[in-house]
C-alpha cells in the first residue's frame, strides 16, 4: 500500500515537471523583446507639431483630375487645408484616445456647423468642397474630415472656429500666388521661383493628372508657417523643406522632378 502511494506521488511529480518544462519551452521560444518593443512603441509620445502647410488647390486641376465637381468651379486657388507637420515634414496623425496628442479633449466634427457659423459665409468662399461648393451638407462633410484629420491635433484641438480662421486669414492675406497666365506650361522649378518671386517663401508643388493620364497639372500650392507662440494663429511664412511632394523620404505624386512640366489649366 505504502509503495504504491509512493509510485503515484512520483508519478505525479513526473508529469508536473514536464508540463511546467514544456510551458518554459513556450515562452521561450516567443520573442519577448518585440512584444515589449510593440508595446513601448503603442505607449510612445506622439510627434510634436513643428510647422504648418497651407494647401491651396487649383480648383480647375482639382476638377479635371480625381474629382468630379459640380459648377460654377472657381478660378482661383482655394483652401484644401492647413495641416500640423512634424520635424520630418510628415502629417501628424489624428487624434487617438489610446495615445491622445493633446491632454484637452478634441470638439467633436458634429458641432462644427454651430462653431463655425460665424465664418460659413467665408469659408464658402475659400475653402469649398469643390464637388459642390454650393451645397451646405457637402460643404460641412469636408470641413468635419478635415477637422477629425489635422484639426484635433492642432494647437486648437477644442477651438475650430480658430482653427479654420487661421486659414482663412493666411488665404484672404495673399492677393497673388503666381503671376503666369492660365493654358501654359511650366517646369516645376519654375513655378517654385515664381512663389519665391511672389512672397518670398519656397512652396511644395503637388501636381495631378489630367483624366487620360496624359498631361501632369500644377494641382496644389502648398505655403508652410512656423508654429506659432501659444493662442497666435501661424503667420510666419517659411521655406517649405521639400519642393516636390515627398512622405517617408520618397518623392510621392506623378511629379518626380523639378524638371518635369506641368500644364496650368
Amino acid at each position: 500500500m505504502w509503495s504504491t502511494s509512493k509510485y503515484l506521488l512520483l508519478a505525479a511529480a513526473v508529469v508536473c515537471l514536464s508540463a511546467c518544462f514544456r510551458l518554459y519551452s513556450q515562452l521561450s521560444s516567443l520573442n519577448i523583446s518585440t512584444l515589449i518593443h510593440h508595446q513601448f512603441k503603442a505607449r510612445a509620445p506622439p510627434p510634436t507639431i513643428s510647422f504648418y502647410k497651407l494647401s491651396l488647390q487649383w480648383p480647375p486641376a482639382a476638377c479635371n483630375g480625381t474629382l468630379s465637381c459640380k459648377p460654377p468651379i472657381p478660378s482661383n486657388f482655394t483652401i484644401h487645408g492647413i495641416w500640423p507637420q512634424d520635424r520630418n515634414n510628415e502629417p501628424i496623425p489624428p487624434y487617438n484616445k489610446r495615445n491622445p496628442c493633446t491632454p484637452k479633449t478634441p470638439t467633436p466634427p458634429t458641432v462644427l456647423p454651430i462653431k463655425l457659423r460665424p465664418i460659413e459665409v467665408y469659408l464658402m468662399s475659400e475653402w469649398p468642397n469643390l464637388t459642390d461648393g454650393l451645397n451646405s451638407t457637402a460643404n460641412y462633410q469636408f470641413w468635419e474630415y478635415e477637422w477629425k484629420k489635422h484639426g484635433t491635433c492642432s494647437d486648437y484641438p477644442d477651438d475650430p472656429l480658430t482653427y479654420f480662421k487661421s486659414a482663412l486669414k493666411l488665404r484672404l492675406g495673399i492677393n497673388t500666388i503666381v503671376r503666369f497666365g492660365r493654358q501654359t506650361n511650366w517646369t516645376v522649378q519654375q513655378v517654385a521661383d515664381e512663389v519665391f518671386d511672389v512672397l518670398k517663401a519656397y512652396p511644395q508643388i503637388a501636381c495631378n493628372l489630367n483624366p487620360s493620364g496624359t498631361q501632369k497639372q500644377l494641382w496644389e500650392i502648398r505655403l508652410c508657417y512656423d508654429r506659432p507662440n501659444p493662442r497666435q494663429p501661424p503667420h510666419v511664412l517659411i521655406n517649405c523643406t521639400n519642393i516636390l511632394r515627398v512622405s517617408k523620404g520618397k518623392i510621392i505624386g506623378p511629379c518626380k522632378s523639378l524638371s518635369d512640366t506641368i500644364f496650368f489649366p
